[in-house]
This record gives C-alpha cells, structure tokens and sequence, in this order.
C-alpha cells in the first residue's frame, strides 16, 4: 500500500505505475519481440517480488524468470497461469520441486537430463523444458554436450523441448554478452527442421539474437524497475520511468570546530568550522560503509556529501552551506526531490558498484512503500 513514510527513519517508496508503463513502452521500443519475460530475480532486485509480479502479470508480462526454485515458488504463489523460468542448474534432489510447484528447468547437462527424466517417469507426467545453448569459447554446456542433449530431449517422451535459453548479463552490467556457437545453431537447425512445434530462443537485452533462425523472446530485468540499458544493449535509447525513491530523516545536527573528526575510526578531519547532520540510515540498511565523499543526499533541494565512515545504523552529511535544515527532514538518497535528482545509475557509478548491487544491497528492515494508483 501507499503510505507517508516521513515518521519513518528509513524507508523506500516503489512506484508500480511506472513498473507497469515500463513494460508497455518496451513492447513499442522492442516490437519484433515473441514474447516478454520479466527477470524478478533476488526479490525483484528488492523491490518485493510479490508486489512486482502481481502488476507485471496485471500489465502483460508473458512469462517470469527467476535463478533457483525458491524464487520460482514466490512467484507461483503470486500467480499460476504463468511460465516461471529457472534460469540455474537445478541441483541433485531439487526435481521434485520443478514438478511440484510447475516451474521450468533450463537444462545444461547430460546429467540434468537424466535426473528430469527418470523422475518425470517416476510420476507419470510430462514437463517443459529449457536447454542452454553453447556459446563461443569454453562454454557450459560445451558445442559436443549440447548436440547430446538436443538429441536427448527430441528422443524424450516426457520432457518437452520448449525453448533454448541464451544466457547473457542485463542492463547496467559491464560489456558482456553471449553469442551461440554457429556449429551448434546449424545442427539445431537441421535437427528441429521438421518439428511442428516451433522452438524459440530467450535472450537478455545485451545479447544480439537477430541472426538466430528462431522466433525470440527478450527477458527484461533492470530496465522494468528504471535501469537505462548499457552502452551494449539492444535497448540502448530505452529511457524507462524511475520506480525507485530511496529515503531516510536528519537525526541531529551539530555543529563542529576544525579539526575535530567524523565517522567511525576518526577517517575524516574537518577542514574548517562545520555544521554537521547525522542521517538515520547505515550499512545495515544498505549504504557502503565507504561511502564518504562518494555519495550525496538531497535534503530541502541541494545536495549535502556524506563524509566520514559509515556506521551501521547512521551516516554523517556536510550541511555547512544550509541556510535552513532541522531534524526531521527527509534525505533523499535516491530519486527526485524538490527539482533535484539523484539517479540509480549515479548513485552506483559514484559508489563503483552495479546498479543491481545498489539495489539488492537495500536490506529488508527498510520499509517498503507501493504507489499502486495512478
């Protein structure tokens, strides 16, 4: 629900509209696309996975993806008429849960083929299945394995080839991606040929997947909760809507001589006179504790530096400059406040982590806030 959180030391607000219009603007940016899989993985990158899937279902997603059978259980529960993905190797025992809870293994070996196999027998069904395709240099499955296994699966009886799954780091990450092996694709080719079921391949927005000989489905992750794509992204020019405000309160002010020092292990000395604010929020709700002079918050409109070590439970701002500032207010670490904008993207470039590190980093005793209503 949506709620003030201004009582609240330390609080984020998730906006579900703009979860909900990023979706839709990346149906028109991305047309050509077979479907939309939304990546919700480590809680929906802590924006509440309940939450998030609930308005992705309501907004068309098409399928969900997830890394191990935990978070494919979250997501079931939310809702049972769509596809949830396992995108890691299923661990020896985890079968049961994949069948339990109807989720869909992306298989990577002879091994796992086996398993899926022998226990779909055992019960008397058939399930879907994923397989991972081989990619350039030394790859997991390897060009050799994965011929083996698409052999495997088209012989199976009750596991159904489905789709190839290209494995691929999202928006915000470093210059990575996946290209198949071209040998494999030109056997898969010929092998699925005379199929009457079409399989498709999914891919994340830094995989190029144009030259596959198969329908394709995007798997979006950053970019629904407000991430701009990389530099190396097929979604490069996506501008999607912020959903995220990271927030927490002045606990105190002080005023301070020169000289005297801030922060846990005296690391940072006052060059001069200064009136200092102490802000509720540390590493125990997800702030680096190296955060000093790497970061800023907005309070009342204008920017104030953290300085010092950040403890667990507080952090300390330079407000030296404020004309006005009283316990009580609201630091915006980040979003919008007043005209002044801290983005996600910023926030991590300044701190030298990824944008999904920012955001997982967020522990769970920040309370959540939803906008739910346009």
């Amino acid at each position: 629900m949506e709620g003030s959180s201004t009582h609240l030391r330390c609080s984020v607000r998730i906006d579900l509209c703009a979860l909900e219009r990023n979706l839709g603007r990346l149906r028109h940016f991305a047309p050509k696309s077979r479907g939309y899989i939304a990546l919700v993985s480590a809680d929906a990158f802590g924006y509440g996975v309940a939450a998030a899937a609930v308005r992705l279902m309501l907004s068309g997603a098409d399928a969900f993806a997830v890394t191990n059978t935990a978070e494919g259980g979250q997501v079931r529960e939310v809702g049972a008429g769509w596809p949830v993905i396992v995108m890691s190797s299923s661990l020896p025992g985890e079968e049961d849960e994949y069948f339990e809870k109807s989720l869909t293994p992306v298989l990577a070996s002879v091994e796992e083929i086996g398993r899926f196999e022998r226990k779909a027998e055992e019960l008397g069904v058939s399930i879907n299945v994923h397989m991972r395709l081989p990619t350039e240099g030394k790859t997991i499955p390897s060009p050799e394995d994965a011929r083996r296994m698409l052999d495997m699966l088209l012989g199976s009886e009750c596991l159904k080839l489905e789709a190839f799954c290209l494995l691929g780091t999202g928006s915000g990450a470093p210059r990575e991606g996946a290209k198949p092996d071209s040998g494999f694709i030109e056997f898969a080719k010929k092998r699925l040929g005379g199929l009457k079921t079409k399989i498709f391949v999914h891919h994340s927005d830094v995989c190029d997947a144009s030259y596959l000989p198969f329908d394709c489905a995007l798997r979006a992750g950053l970019v629904l909760f407000g991430m701009k794509p990389s530099e190396n992204s097929l979604l490069n020019g996506f501008e999607p809507d912020p959903v995220l405000t990271f927030r927490t309160s002045v606990s105190q002010i002080k005023n301070l001589p020169k000289g005297a020092t801030v922060g846990y292990g005296r690391t940072y000395t006052l060059a001069k006179d200064s009136k200092i604010a102490l802000l509720s929020v540390g590493y125990g709700d997800g702030v680096p504790r190296n955060a000093s002079q790497k970061m800023d918050v907005i309070i009342r409109g204008k920017r104030a530096t953290v300085i010092g070590r950040v403890s667990m439970d507080q952090a300390a701002v330079d407000v030296s400059d404020f004309d006005e500032i009283e316990v009580g207010d609201e630091a915006v670490i980040v979003g919008e406040s007043a005209g002044e904008s801290i983005s996600i993207e910023e926030y991590s470039r300044r701190l030298g982590i990824t944008p999904a590190q920012a955001l997982t980093s967020i522990t769970k005793r920040v309370a959540r806030f939803y906008k739910m209503l346009y």
